[in-house]
């Protein structure tokens, strides 16, 4: 392999040179001489009998407005996933063969795709994956050439974000061989509390101030009668006045106003900084008109930097003090204005060399994919600073030491930060063999083989209050994976053809690997009793092993994270504990799926084509993998181990690190349609060679994907009673809606497209028990909105005509109405943990985008 590596590589260094340009069959067929076995199919068409649920042709992938293959897939994001909560995304493939990466094509022009097929996740095991994914075929076109600078900018219409973005690309297609390189720069601002319409309530975990709030030195307790008698109500927390700033204040500048808390909004960030930039490029050549190889090389740099607010402390103040005018004894507790001592600075490095070889053996189609990656990432937290000096100066009656006042640096230590460092590697080969075994009389019983290996290491270092803690993750797996379909009925073949097109499949697979062995097995049926209608039904079972990061990520703590606790009905700020968990297991999953595919208009043509498919699954996972959910009494009294309060029962800090709940459960039914409505194009009967208007041809295209819930049931620890998330119980920060809808529409004509899309969810709660009430989600729709402008290549504009040509000018908005999650208690309060910014903190965005092609360079 690696002489194949060095002469593709010398193929890409050679001067490029066009390939003659011989008679092209017609577009639907492709015939490939090799030695003497002659191949004809359908262009591009990917392996299986399974066929494919949706298809955009060039036309329609216009009209929905996306520059690239990544747009695209953002864009039907709905109509090319499966549903599933916790399954991988899509297969991708290219010309009906598998890639080295999706990074390998997701820069390309929407422009140089022909067609766009989607095929059933029973499709997957042709190509040596497990059929818990769909799979997605580009089809690209035979040649294009074009050079693209793209800019992009992005503002929040509540302010305090913005987005630039700068992307260039070439793209060179020439039959199958490509060449592809990118540059991507990526800048976005940090968002603050302070920035939305945030609160917070003082709390026993979070009564500080910026000037001093001040409390009985028992919280919750009457300060002084004096102070109570001066408001007219028991006083529990009193805000500092910001006179207390330059000296001594009297007890009545107490008693007004309610308690300071905007330091922590000030500068705590909802969302981070990041700045990243991006370089990717993939090379594909034919060798001796036998072997495709494609190298692909990916890199990216990227940096966070997260405000984690202000650093706090709580200090006793004597009776007695100088700028004490109380009785007794208070605390007054304090933010600190030291927020560089508390920022987050998340550095991290990605690269991926990929290698994929395709060819054939004899009449067996052979594919060749490997990959390597490397992961570096240094996570560097302030853990604040050490306020001992000044509080000795407090509690010796120090009259320069106000404890209301600006601080001296001097009375401040700044601690040594967290430091947290992974690197990982990742080697991965797979080589898959699809061909043909035996004739039989319904046709021939095809197979397909995968061998494959993988090793992942992982290394984490951390340093944590000056304590270095280290782990090491070495994972190693050869697997096998076998599939034979065969067909049992065939009317092309004479043999039951009253059944139409009927093929059986089973699969298995084995992992060997360095801590626990996996099994998989899997059979279906695909049946097509008509040119309208396929049929797939498949069962497969299956265990996956966590993910590298799940078991070793560094340990890592954030201070001041609000969390609602459904055990006292309140918001709480808490220290929040991530990172990796070395005890969790393999998950063991069983699915069932049966679909129907309909494509009762326009499958041969026409003005109008309507595709529309239902489906139903059911899944059963024991031991699954979830990250720490929601806060409810049941999930305390499953794991007491992953919480801490302090001796008045107030939660203080969680440890959310992943964990193997017992089991999950459930039943969904998904069904969509796609509908494509043309106009202005040539009817059936024109002659031969007719062309259509440009400035009549335009289209509509609508799409709906509905999911409903039958069940959705967890069970946290084996021995206790499942928790049915569609009936009030959960194990995520909302509730489990029982319905989805997401939608899409397209209108494109002359150069001229708008796309509506969005999504509907229903209404849901979280009942934690009469203790506390339920929590009521309001039922939500998002609403995005964009049009575009895509100037033709061949515009007359004069002089300017070579600046317009190829140029797309996008104006977008996304959430339109500005919707935002809407949660209530049983007293129809928003609890602070669960308001709209936190749940939702971008709000409306408004996005404009300049895309300037080259065409044909």
């Amino acid at each position: 392999m690696v002489l194949v590596s060095v002469l593709a590589l010398l193929q890409v260094a050679a001067p490029a040179q066009e390939t003659p340009v011989f008679p092209l069959p017609p577009e639907s067929e492709q015939t490939g001489l090799l030695d003497s076995l002659v191949i004809k199919a359908t262009r591009g068409k990917a392996h299986g009998p399974a066929q494919p649920e949706l298809t955009l042709d060039a036309s329609e992938i216009q009209a929905t407005g996306a520059s690239t293959v990544q747009d695209l897939v953002t864009l039907l994001a709905a109509e090319i996933s499966t549903g599933d909560p916790d399954n991988p995304p899509p297969i991708y493939l290219a010309n009906g063969r598998r890639i080295s990466g999706f990074s390998e094509i997701s820069g390309l022009p929407s422009q140089a795709i022909e067609r766009m097929d989607v095929l059933p996740p029973a499709s997957a095991i042709a190509y040596g994956y497990r059929p818990n994914r769909k799979v997605v075929n580009f089809v690209l076109k035979r040649r294009f050439r074009s050079a693209a600078v793209e800019l992009e900018a992005t503002a929040t219409t509540a302010g305090g974000r913005t987005v630039e973005r700068f992307d260039g690309d070439v793209f060179r297609l020439a039959g199958d061989e490509r060449t592809t390189v990118g540059l991507d720069w990526r800048q976005e601002a940090a968002l603050f509390e302070t920035e939305r319409e945030i609160y917070r309530a003082p709390s026993a975990t979070s009564p500080y101030g910026l000037v001093g709030n001040v409390a009985a030195t028992t919280f919750g307790r009457e300060i002084d009668p004096a102070l109570s008698a001066l408001a007219g109500d028991l006083v529990t927390v009193a805000r500092a006045p910001d006179t207390a700033r330059d000296g001594p204040a009297a007890l009545s500048a107490f008693s007004a106003g309610d308690p300071e808390l905007s330091g922590i909004v000030a500068n705590r960030s909802l969302l981070p900084s990041l700045g990243q930039g991006n370089f990717k490029t993939t090379v594909t050549r034919d060798l001796a008109r036998r072997v495709s190889v494609t190298v692909s090389v990916d890199l990216e740099d990227a940096q966070r930097t997260s405000f984690l607010g202000l650093p706090t402390t709580s200090v006793r103040l004597p009776a007695g003090s100088p700028f004490s005018p109380f009785a007794g004894d208070v605390t007054v507790y304090r933010y600190l204005d030291a927020p560089w001592s508390q920022l987050r600075v998340q550095d991290n490095f990605r690269g991926q060399l990929g290698l994929a070889a395709n060819g054939y053996v004899g009449d067996w189609r052979w594919s060749l994919n490997s990959n390597y990656d490397r992961n570096e990432s240094e996570t560097a937290t302030g853990r604040s600073v050490d306020s001992t000096d000044w509080k000795a100066a407090i509690a010796a009656r120090d009259p320069a030491v106000n404890p209301f006042g600006p601080i001296a640096r001097a009375l401040l230590k700044v601690n040594a930060r967290d430091i947290a460092k992974a690197k990982s590697r990742t080697a991965k080969a797979e080589l898959v063999l699809n061909g043909d075994v035996a004739e039989i009389p319904a046709g021939r019983v095809s197979s397909t083989l995968k061998l494959g290996g993988e090793r992942v290491e992982q290394t984490s270092d951390a340093l944590r209050n000056g304590a270095p803690m280290r782990s090491n993750y070495d994972r190693r797996t050869m697997s096998v994976q076998g599939d034979i379909d065969v067909p049992l009925a065939s009317r092309s073949h004479a043999v039951l053809p009253v059944l139409g097109e009927l093929t059986a499949s089973v699969n298995a697979g084995y992992n060997v690997e360095t801590f626990k062995d996996r099994l998989a097995m899997g059979a279906g049926l695909n049946w097509s009793p008509g040119k309208l209608v396929s049929v797939n039904l498949s069962l497969s079972e299956e265990q996956s092993a966590p993910a590298a990061n799940q078991i070793v990520d560094p340990v890592l703590q954030t201070p001041n994270v609000t969390v609602f606790d459904f055990s006292t009905g309140s918001s709480v700020t808490v220290n929040r504990t991530e990172g990796g968990n070395r005890g969790l297991e393999n998950d063991r999953r069983r699915t069932l799926r049966a679909g129907v595919n309909l494509r009762p208009v326009g499958r041969d043509g026409g003005d109008t084509r309507l595709t529309v498919n239902a489906n139903y699954v059911r899944t059963h996972i024991e031991d699954p993998i979830s990250n720490f959910p929601v806060i409810t009494p049941a999930l305390e009294a499953a794991f007491p181990e992953r919480f801490t309060r302090n001796a008045d029962g107030v939660l203080t800090a969680i440890d959310s690190r992943p964990l193997n709940f017992d089991a999950i459960d459930r039943e969904e039914l998904r069904g969509g349609l796609n509908l494509t409505r043309f106009f202005g194009r040539p009817k059936k009967d024109a002659p031969k060679g007719t062309k259509p208007d440009p400035k009549k041809v335009g289209q509509v295209q609508v799409s709906l994907n509905y999911t409903f819930r039958l069940r959705d049931e967890t069970t946290l620890r084996q021995g206790l009673p499942p928790l049915d998330l569609l009936n009030g119980a959960s194990t995520s920060r909302g509730g489990q809606p029982r319905e989805e809808l997401n939608f899409r529409v397209n209108a494109f004509r002359q150069g001229v497209g708008v796309n509506l899309n969005g999504a509907w969810r229903g209404a849901s709660v979280i009942d934690a028990g009469p203790a506390t009430g339920a929590l009521r989600f309001d039922d939500q729709t998002t609403v995005n909105l964009s049009a575009f402008y895509e100037a033709p290549s061949d515009v007359k504009l004069g002089r300017m005509s070579k600046w317009v040509a190829g140029t797309r000018i996008t104006l977008a908005a996304d959430n339109l109405f500005y919707s935002r999650p809407v949660v209530r208690d049983a007293q129809g309060v928003t609890p602070q943990a669960y308001q709209r910014d936190y749940l939702d903190p971008l709000g409306r965005t408004v996005k404009l985008t300049f895309r300037k092609s080259l065409i044909a360079l």
